[in-house]
């Protein structure tokens, strides 16, 4: 046998043994069950907007009645520490933190919370007073982006 039909045979035993023991990729399918849902929050958020339009892009229909599934978002919070300081005492490294949560409730089901956290690490750079403010707007802005993603790939996690 060839080298290369050798190599293309151990490929298909794994890929075999791989499917037979049930693994799959984490997908972004929502469970049918969440294909209708109302979500509830502060709808003026840049999260909110993020989530809904992420939502609406994997094919929920958002409706407001009752008797459907409800996505709570809670408040987001942010917050900065200092990491590090220069030998002037001047802070140079901040630890900019994302947080917030959302829940799920389904009728006739217990309600399901889900915390979601980020840590980042900026640099402060003293002269460049802008360009390190607009930087720091860029990673909460990711850190938002991240977590509306967090959302939809949790609620494809769901169990009933």
């Amino acid at each position: 046998m060839s080298r290369l039909m050798r190599r293309w045979l151990v490929v298909l035993v794994a890929g075999l043994l791989v499917q037979a023991c049930g693994f799959h990729l984490r997908g972004m399918a929502i469970p049918p069950e969440l294909m209708t849902m109302k979500v509830v929050g502060d709808n003026k958020s840049d999260f909110y907007r993020l989530v809904t339009t992420r939502l609406k892009a994997a094919g929920v229909t958002l409706a407001n009645k009752e008797g459907i599934p409800v996505l709570t978002l809670g408040a987001v919070g942010n917050s900065s520490q200092v990491a590090s300081v220069n030998v002037q005492g001047t802070e140079i490294e901040y630890v900019l933190g994302f947080n917030t949560q959302f829940t799920i409730a389904v009728p006739d089901k217990p309600l399901q919370v889900f915390p979601i956290t980020f840590n980042r690490s900026f640099l402060n750079k003293p002269d460049a007073a802008l360009a390190s403010s607009r930087e720091q707007a860029q990673i909460n802005r990711e850190m938002q982006e991240q977590a509306a993603d967090q959302v939809i790939r949790q609620l494809s996690q769901v169990s009933f």
